[in-house]
């Protein structure tokens, strides 16, 4: 049975195998950590995000395997890709590995607190420009946004008059992603992408405590709070949305906006209501 107070001891553990192969291996030419363990900021349950720089004829998927299984005992993979790979150890530990050549590795908002293990002064330089930047949403990442969201307001009254509720669940779920998403936005930070809600919430979150409560009102979200539910969204997603766009100076479409939330309504009808429409049809 798993004891969370080990958790980080066996991280450590893992991470010191993950150091020592890393700075022994002749074709590694770099490697930090980023997220969490670079932030400084780990709890019992973080992952260990390690980064790998190797020389320019390295097989990436070879120099993978060999690090995943050097460096302990594994239950499972749950991704594993050219150029990275998530791996779940029997300790309960979670390691997302990349592996890059140089010329792969550009500056970046997320590498701004990084903890470097090894290097020749090209991971430093990365950092020093990293540290540099902010984060500035595009257009065309704000025009996705916004059209998912409007996909899943659509999507969302095709389910709830199918009476597909678990789909509906996902559905009302993803709503709330569009939302927090554009309020991380609001606030300078980079949102997290495919409905991805780690940090969201709990300790590490962005959010204030009023956007916390509101998640929280409508977790989960029932059917007979629908109506209620998408009206307020309305309302704050519009907000977030122009306040996005006058920050960034991108395009909005408030008419496009209001066009969306008027073509449906999720207001149930009354049995009174139901038999004045068919009296009309007779």
């Amino acid at each position: 049975m798993l004891v969370d107070s080990n958790l980080p001891v066996d991280r450590d553990r893992l991470k010191n195998r993950l150091i020592r192969l890393v700075k022994e291996d002749e074709e590694i030419i770099g490697c930090f950590f980023s997220g969490s363990i670079g932030k400084r900021t780990e709890d019992f349950y973080s992952d260990i995000d390690a980064r790998i720089i190797v020389k320019d004829n390295v097989n990436l998927m070879r120099k993978q395997q060999e690090v995943i299984r050097s460096i302990g005992e594994y239950l499972f993979v749950e991704t594993f890709t050219e150029e990275c790979s998530v791996i779940h150890y029997a300790t309960f530990i979670k390691l997302n590995l990349f592996i890059y050549r140089p010329n792969m590795l550009e500056p970046s908002v997320l590498f701004k607190q990084v903890e470097i293990v090894k290097d020749d002064g090209f991971i430093q330089e990365l950092v020093d420009i990293s540290n540099q930047m902010e984060y500035r949403i595009t257009q065309e990442e704000f025009d996705q946004l916004v059209n998912k969201y409007y996909a899943y307001y659509f999507e969302l009254y095709r389910t709830w008059k199918r009476e597909e509720y678990n789909y509906l669940e996902d559905l009302t779920m993803a709503i709330k992603h569009s939302l927090v998403s554009m309020w991380y936005v609001s606030k300078g930070y980079m949102p997290n992408k495919n409905l991805d809600w780690a940090k969201y919430e709990g300790r590490k979150t962005k959010l204030s405590h009023l956007e916390t409560n509101f998640l929280l009102s409508y977790t989960p979200c029932e059917v007979d709070m629908l109506e209620s539910f998408t009206k307020k969204m309305e309302i704050l997603v519009l907000e977030a949305a122009e306040k996005i766009a006058a920050y960034n100076n991108l395009q909005f479409s408030v008419d496009t906006y209001k066009k969306v939330h008027r073509r449906v309504s999720f207001k149930e009808e009354k049995e009174e209501e139901i038999e004045i429409k068919s009296e009309k049809l007779i």
